[in-house]
C-alpha cells in the first residue's frame, strides 16, 4: 500500500463510497508542507503531506477546524482525515475552489461574528502551532500576563535558544512587564479568534451560490483580545476601511487599536524571525524600541 491508496482508504471509509484517485497535482501556496489536489468522478479533496513529524501540526489544525466550525460564523473546509502512514504525516480536507475576489465587508461580518464567541479565561483547550512553532494555550484570567509570558516571552526565549540578537532578547524582556500592564488597562474579553489571520489565510469559494463565500483555513485558535486577528490582517497587508467599517457594526474596535497593533504583531514578528532569521529580527528589534520609547 502506497501513501495515496492509504488517504483513497480514508476518503472511501469516511464517505462510504468507492474513491479512486485519477487526477493528483501539486499546489503552491504554502513553506511547511507539500499540497495536493486530488479529484476523481466521485470528488474532489486537498492534501497536506509531511514527514511523521509533523503529525501533531495536523492532529492540532484539524481541532481548530472544528472548532471553528462549530461556531457557525465563518465558512471553513470541512476535514476528512488525518492520520500516519510509515513515514509520512497527512491531512485531507474538502477542496475549495478558492479566490482571492470577494466582498470584503461580507468577510468582515463574517469575522466579527466569530469573534463574539467567548469564553471566560484566556487560552485554549490544547497547545498548538503557528506555524512550525509551538503555541503554548494554558489556561489565564489575565490577559496582560497570558500575552507577554505564552506568546512574546516564549518567543523570545526560543530566540534566546538560537543565540539571536543577546541586546533585542534583555530588552524585549525588560518591556514585557510595561506591556503586560498596557494590555489589561484595554480589559478586552476572551473572543475565539483564527490566530494566525495574516492575507494568505482567507479567501472566497469561488463555487458558492454568490461566489463570494468568506473562507478561513490553516488557523491557530486560541481565546485572545479579537484585535489580535485585525493586527495581522494589517501586518503583511491592508484589508481597507470597507472591511474595518463593516466589521465594527457588528464587533466594535476599541479606542487605542492602533497602538495596540504593534504589541500583538510584535508576536508573528518574534515567531518568523524564529523561522526565517534577519530581516524579522531587525523588524523585530524595530518594534521593541518603539514599544520602549512609547512605553
Amino acid at each position: 500500500m502506497t501513501i495515496w491508496q492509504r488517504i483513497e482508504s480514508d476518503i472511501q471509509k469516511i464517505t462510504g463510497e468507492p474513491f479512486v484517485i485519477t487526477h493528483k497535482h501539486s499546489v503552491s501556496g504554502g513553506d511547511i508542507n507539500q499540497a495536493y489536489h486530488l479529484s476523481s468522478k466521485q470528488g474532489e479533496y486537498f492534501v497536506k503531506l509531511n514527514s511523521n513529524d509533523f503529525a501533531p501540526m495536523f492532529v492540532a489544525e484539524a481541532q481548530g477546524l472544528d472548532v471553528l466550525r462549530q461556531c457557525d460564523a465563518i465558512n471553513v473546509p470541512n476535514v476528512v482525515s488525518y492520520g500516519q502512514f510509515e513515514q509520512y504525516s497527512y491531512l485531507v480536507l474538502e477542496h475549495v475552489q478558492m479566490s482571492p475576489q470577494g466582498n470584503i465587508a461580507d468577510f468582515a461580518v463574517a469575522l466579527a461574528n466569530l469573534h463574539l464567541y467567548a469564553r471566560e479565561q484566556f487560552g485554549f483547550e490544547q497547545n498548538n502551532f503557528i506555524g512550525r512553532t509551538p503555541q503554548i494555550n494554558d489556561w489565564q484570567s489575565d490577559w496582560g500576563r497570558f500575552f507577554t509570558e505564552q506568546r512574546l516571552g516564549y518567543q523570545l526565549s526560543l530566540l534566546e535558544q538560537l543565540h539571536v540578537s543577546p541586546v533585542m532578547i534583555k530588552k524585549g524582556r525588560q518591556l514585557l512587564p510595561k506591556l503586560a500592564s498596557y494590555l489589561n488597562q484595554h480589559n478586552p474579553k476572551p473572543a475565539l479568534v483564527h490566530g494566525d489571520l495574516w492575507q494568505g489565510n482567507y479567501a472566497f469559494d469561488g463555487a458558492s451560490i454568490n461566489g463570494s463565500t468568506p473562507v478561513i483555513y490553516d488557523p491557530a485558535c486560541y481565546y485572545a483580545d479579537h484585535e489580535v486577528d485585525l493586527a495581522m490582517l494589517e501586518l503583511f497587508g491592508d484589508p481597507g476601511p470597507e472591511f474595518f467599517a463593516a466589521y465594527h457594526q457588528i464587533n466594535p474596535i476599541d479606542r487605542g487599536y492602533s497602538k495596540r497593533k504593534p504589541i500583538y504583531n510584535l508576536y508573528h514578528l518574534l515567531n518568523h524571525a524564529t523561522l526565517f532569521g534577519s530581516s524579522y529580527v531587525h523588524q523585530s528589534q524595530s518594534i521593541i524600541e518603539q514599544l520602549t520609547e512609547q512605553l
